[in-house]
């Protein structure tokens, strides 16, 4: 299989995300429904076979008004359904928790036709009420239809015609300061998501086109600020050591009371990431 680069321009990104009027978001909340244990060889190119957790994750973008929710999670079956006869950890207070933020959204964005990712919309008990806020692209659609994850989750056109489905070249912006981007990933119909943040912060949620940043992270040569919350339970501190201790000309920045993007306590992380950025653009 040959290797075809990724190219995107980052500059058009960032004036999409200026298109659509409207406040920009003010903060990305994380819910970890579930974790699947794999051999790092599934992960990274070279990898071995000693376990990589790999986080079953949605996320909630906060607007001033509003929320958006990225992906939907899935239900216990069908977690189990990939493991069972080894049960791997699920969280179903989690998925509650998830449940009500999909209900109370304005809208919902499906990135990719995969289980842990459409399965909250696809298998919940108001699936008509969610399918109509629910953003899907056409090839998600085609793969909802033909390829499903699991059988059960295959959905008919008339199903399909519930969603609102769009269509789009490279990039698409679908709300104030958020991007929709075709991206590669282990789907034919993956995306990314930019997002950018009244503070001014930058998001590139890779989704699944990378799950971490082994093999990569000795190729970064630009000075790099890591921040990062202790009480983060979605992605746990060592893995932000570890960025730093890899990188080569990275600072790492560990506050004991912050949480997942350290959202709870911007009062502290931003003067800081100013100051940083100042002294680096001297």
């Amino acid at each position: 299989m040959s290797e075809k680069p990724f190219d995107v321009d980052l500059a058009v990104i960032r004036r999409m995300a200026t298109v659509l009027p409207g406040a920009l978001p003010l903060a990305v909340n994380g819910v970890r429904v579930a974790a699947s244990i794999r051999p790092k060889k599934f992960v990274i190119a070279g990898g071995d076979d000693s376990p990589v957790t790999m986080p079953r994750t949605a996320f909630q973008v906060v607007y001033p008004d509003c929320t958006v929710m990225l992906d939907s999670g899935f239900d216990k079956a069908t977690h189990d359904s990939f493991s069972p006869d080894k049960p791997e950890p699920y969280f179903p207070e989690q998925f509650v928790k998830l449940e009500r933020a999909l209900n109370a959204a304005r809208f919902v964005v499906l990135t990719h036709h995969h289980a842990d990712h459409v399965g909250g919309v696809v298998t919940a008990s108001n699936f008509s009420t969610l399918a109509a806020k629910t953003v899907i692209t056409m090839d998600v659609a085609d793969c909802l239809m033909n390829t499903p994850h699991r059988p059960y989750l295959k959905l008919t056109q008339a199903a399909i015609e519930k969603f609102i489905v769009l269509d789009y070249p490279k990039y698409y912006p679908v709300a104030p300061g958020m991007v929709l981007i075709r991206s590669p990933g282990h789907s034919t119909d993956s995306q990314m998501v930019y997002m950018r943040l009244q503070s001014g912060r930058e998001i590139l949620h890779s989704v699944d086109a990378a799950w971490n940043l082994e093999n990569v992270l000795h190729l970064v040569k630009q000075p790099m600020l890591v921040i990062h919350g202790a009480r983060d339970r979605l992605f746990p501190p060592a893995q932000a050591e570890r960025i730093a201790r890899e990188a080569p000309n990275a600072t790492l920045v560990m506050y004991p009371d912050g949480n997942h993007v350290c959202n709870n306590i911007a009062y502290k992380y931003r003067p800081l990431m100013a100051d940083w950025l100042s002294e680096q653009l001297r």
